[in-house]
């Protein structure tokens, strides 16, 4: 179980927040290279990611503390497990994506 608020935060963080395409596929990489590894590893990389990604991680660090109250308002049972993190994070990630892509298909067939 991970008690670092940041890796809590981070599916809510990556759902709400904009972030760049090539980032988030960045991210979706990193989240496929250890998706079959012990918890302690996808802990180990999710934080060598965010280390990576200063930016991130302080729009992050902003994010997090109001993070608990969105949870509350949704009354919602934080998952504190890494693997609960990381299945939510790579959800995220993915979903996002795929929003992401639809929205330039979108643009490009206005433009046709």
């Amino acid at each position: 179980m991970t008690t670092d608020s940041l890796l809590l935060a981070f599916p809510n963080f990556v759902e709400s927040e904009p972030i760049e395409i090539e980032i988030l596929r960045e991210l979706d990489r990193a989240l496929e290279s250890v998706s079959t590894e012990p918890w302690q590893n996808t802990e180990e990389t999710l934080n060598e990611w965010l280390s990576n990604h200063e930016d991130i991680t302080d729009r992050l660090r902003e994010f997090a503390p109001n993070n608990k109250e969105i949870t509350k308002v949704k009354a919602q049972q934080p998952k504190t497990g890494v693997a609960n993190v990381f299945e939510e994070l790579s959800e995220a990630v993915k979903q996002k994506l795929i929003d992401i892509e639809e929205e330039i298909e979108k643009k490009i067939e206005k433009r046709k």
